[in-house]
């Protein structure tokens, strides 16, 4: 505890302290001897003067105690009262009984101070034992806080007897109580004397303190008013003299020389400074150029990057467009409109990867960003299968799907992101192998995480190159040879990561290559709208009761031609603008339901346009929907701000548009179903009055029970272009075996007859 104050204090004051402690402790030590010497030495006196008393009074009550006089005993006691010390004294005969008594006049007997009427009751109470008659002692003297108790033995000694009998002869008792205010005086003033000479000490002690410590906190004050005044400045030529003390002197010169060394230090350091300045200048210069060059060409690319999204999305809307409406002809056979859907689910992916490539917000972020959405992993399988199994068909590669999953959950996560791991992957894949099969495995690990094996039997890839394979530019020669970037692996990588998940990748020179990308895919909490879709079908036409009257505006024919067929073909009337000033024209003239505007237009654009139109028209509750080929995914807030309803990127589906209609015009359509699900169903009500040949049908069976879907599609080949029984059973089966559905199969080829 004294350690941390005196840890807190200063060094004078920590000098001074110690000064005046050690002199206190020292004083206090001998006083307290000397008093303690000085009480003893008082305490002995009166002990030994009270037995004198004693014994006085006792040679007195001697000759009245020998001759049975208590008169005169009560006469001899009546002198203590001169004594004011005496408080009370009580003679008691040799038999123990009282036989006189005296108290101090201005006294009288109480609980305190009582009369006795026998020597041993007094005795008891007061000694705290009997009394033993062969106690050598002739007295007793007991001390209590205020008062000392006396008993003493009162015997008369005779020349004659102590020649008769050898030893005094035993007459009587004497109790004498006598106060201790003198001793409390003593004590009093003693301890009055020991706080004067304290009070006195301490303040000598003080200033003989206060005096001594400047001995030593002199020089080092000294050093530190020195030091303070060259921090406060900054002025490292002050120096401090240095005082006679050898030991302070030589801290002194240390501190001085420290400075002399800091002075040579901040002379150098301002040349350097004034020289870093002038080059700092000239840098700064150059930055600013480096900048402004920099600004300018990020400008350009931005303005290069919104050209391009516009120039890409035109054709691209075109294709997505025909291949959409194409789809609606209730004519198309299996094959033609499996190759629809084909055209429509790459040119959706290569939109996916436009989509990614243009969102400049991200490109300069460095980060992509998830967009979660439901769908079935197995749906995702089927589509990506018919896709490469054309592209591996055309190489004359063999294509095998081994997919373990069955009843797989509806999940929710960035199917474009996977779509496009699993594109890369694959046709990588497809790219580098010349002959012998590629290969999708799905499967589930331990952790319940979806595993996706690419296995290929293409040239392989070196050790050496396995480690820089996911880094961006990095490949082979081969990878050259076939025009690549060396950007698809490193994407692919970055968006794995980016799904939490991890690729691996394992390879042998000129035996193949497995690339392995495990990702956690959770499960959708919500499957209230799985089949929404195929509930319903496809839309047919505007139900009874409902009329709609669209304007379109777009300044490109194509785009005007295929959003207008695809009205038309459902029941609404159209109108067409080729600008924004030609729609607010047609405006004026009749007011549409629902406009479809692009942005970028000749004359007026989209903006322009819409702002006039709520200026103009805001009585009338125009619905208007933007339709843009050059607007990025961070800039459609900005076109709803500016007064549209909703945004439609460019190419779109047709259910968007429909989807506007139904929300912003309550209006309802018929549904039709789609043909390929007829054809199923029909098929299966006529299942088991089909036949084909034995060898034939054990064949299906095996390859069937074994998950040989290669296998099975050839056969399925062979069978098609056999009689109408095979046919038939073919076109079943395909359906089955587009979604994996193994299960399906096998109880379809049960029902079914061979011979």
């Amino acid at each position: 505890m004294i350690m941390r104050l005196l840890h807190n204090l200063s060094i004078k004051n920590k000098l001074r302290a110690i000064i005046i402690v050690v002199s206190m402790v020292i004083l206090i030590l001998s006083i307290s001897i000397s008093a303690v010497l000085d009480i003893m030495s008082y305490k002995e006196r009166l002990r030994s003067n009270l037995d004198t008393f004693a014994s006085l009074i006792a040679i007195n009550a001697a000759g009245a105690l020998l001759f049975g006089d208590p008169a005169t005993s009560y006469e001899n006691l009546a002198q203590l009262q001169v004594k004011e010390s005496i408080i009370s004294a009580q003679i008691f005969d040799v038999s123990k009984n009282l036989f006189s008594d005296y108290i101090h006049p201005g006294l009288k007997y109480s609980n305190t101070n009582k009369k006795y009427a026998h020597f041993n009751s007094a005795y008891r109470e007061h000694a705290g034992q009997d009394f033993n008659e062969s106690d050598s002692m002739k007295e007793h003297q007991h001390f209590h806080a205020d008062h000392v108790d006396t008993f003493k033995k009162i015997v008369f000694s005779s020349q004659n007897k102590s020649e008769e009998f050898g030893e005094p002869e035993l007459v009587g008792y004497l109790y004498l109580r006598t106060d201790l205010k003198e001793y409390h005086q003593r004590l009093y003033i003693l301890a009055a004397t020991v706080i004067i000479l304290a009070i006195s000490s301490l303040l000598f002690s003080f200033i003989l303190a206060s005096n001594l410590q400047k001995i030593i906190t002199g020089p080092v004050y000294g050093l530190l008013a020195t030091m303070r005044t060259v921090s406060r400045k900054r002025d490292y030529t002050i120096r401090e003299p240095e005082p006679d003390d050898r030991e302070f002197a030589s801290l002194v010169a240390g501190f001085n020389d420290m400075l002399s060394q800091i002075e040579a230090r901040e002379t150098t350091l301002k040349h350097y400074h004034s020289q870093l300045e002038e080059k700092v200048k000239v840098r700064t210069a150059e930055l600013a150029e480096a900048r402004d060059q920099a600004l300018a060409a990020n400008k350009a690319k931005s303005i290069f990057l919104a050209n391009m999204s516009h120039e890409i999305r035109t054709p691209m809307n075109a294709v997505l467009g025909y291949a959409q409406i194409l789809k609606r002809d209730t004519e198309l056979n299996q094959s033609q409109y499996d190759t629809l859907q084909i055209i429509e689910d790459s040119g959706t992916h290569l939109l996916g990867l436009i989509n990614d490539i243009l969102d400049i917000s991200k490109i300069e972020a460095g980060a992509m960003e998830l967009r979660a959405e439901k769908f079935q992993v197995n749906d995702l399988i089927h589509n990506i299968s018919l896709m490469f199994k054309m592209r591996c068909d055309e190489k004359k590669l063999t294509w095998r799907v081994e997919n373990s999953l069955v009843d797989t959950p509806l999940l929710h996560a960035d199917q474009g992101k996977l779509r496009q791991i699993l594109i890369n992957l694959l046709g990588n894949a497809v790219k580098f192998t010349e002959e012998g099969e590629i290969v999708l495995r799905i499967s589930l690990t331990p952790e319940q995480h979806y595993r996706f094996d690419v296995i290929d039997t293409g040239q392989g890839i070196s050790p050496a190159q396995q480690a820089l394979i996911f880094e961006p530019f990095q490949q082979e020669k081969a990878g050259y040879d076939k025009g690549g970037t060396g950007l698809g692996l490193a994407i692919t990588k970055r968006q794995v990561d980016l799904m939490n998940g991890r690729i691996e990748v394992s390879s042998e020179h000129n035996k193949g290559s497995c690339f392995t990308a495990i990702i956690p895919l959770p499960e959708s909490e919500d499957e209230s709208d799985i089949v929404v879709e195929q509930v319903k079908g496809q839309v047919s036409h505007l139900a009874q009761g409902y009329s709609v009257n669209a304007l379109i505006v777009d300044d490109v024919q194509e785009n005007r031609d295929i959003l207008a067929k695809m009205l038309i073909d459902v029941g609404v009337s159209i109108r067409e603008a080729e600008n924004g000033q030609e729609a607010i024209n047609q405006i004026q003239c009749e007011k549409p339901d629902i406009v479809f505007m692009d942005i970028r237009m000749p004359v007026m654009d989209g903006i322009m346009a819409i702002k006039h139109i709520v200026t103009q028209f805001a009585d009338n509750d125009i619905t208007c929907v933007a339709i843009s080929a050059s607007t990025l995914h961070h800039q459609s807030q900005n076109i709803l701000d500016a007064g549209f309803h909703a945004f439609i990127s460019k190419p779109f589906r047709f259910e968007m548009v429909y989807d506007c209609l139904v929300e912003y015009l309550n209006v309802k359509f018929d549904y039709e179903e789609l043909k390929q699900l007829n054809d199923v169903i029909e098929n299966e009500l006529s299942v088991s009055d089909l036949c084909i040949p034995q060898e034939i049908y054990k064949s299906l069976y095996s390859a069937a029970e074994l998950s040989e879907i290669t296998e099975m599609e050839s056969l399925l080949e062979t069978m098609a272009n056999s009689d109408q029984h095979q046919q038939r059973l073919a076109q079943i089966i395909q359906k089955f075996l587009g979604d994996y559905d193994i299960d399906s199969i096998l109880e379809v080829l049960e029902d079914v007859g061979y011979e």
